[in-house]
């Protein structure tokens, strides 16, 4: 169980930080310091493996880090069920627009 946490925390900060808005002046920033860290942060993949290590110490190693790793995954999660609904909403109004 903890290792499904770490993989879903990881992939929520590897979108926060490759994708999120809200990161872009830093990401900007960083990609600015060197072709590696361009190169870096225009890779998730690349990102991934980082983050990886990282959730994956702080989870196993410091008490309270659970909360985090806890709070990335209901961020993630909740994403995930926001999309379904999504999905499940416009397949409902397809139906009711083919029917008239």
């Amino acid at each position: 169980m903890k290792l499904l946490l770490c993989v879903i925390a990881a992939e929520a900060l590897t979108q926060l930080i490759c994708k999120g808005e809200i990161f872009d002046p830093l990401r900007e920033w960083l990609k600015g310091l060197s072709n590696f860290t361009s190169r870096l942060l225009s890779c998730p993949y690349c990102v991934s493996v980082w983050i990886a290590a990282f959730v994956t110490i702080l989870y196993l190693f410091y008490e309270y880090s659970w909360i985090f790793v806890i709070g990335l995954v209901v961020h993630r999660v909740s994403n995930f069920v926001h999309d379904l609904f999504r999905v499940v909403q416009n397949y409902k109004i397809d139906q009711i627009l083919n029917r008239n």
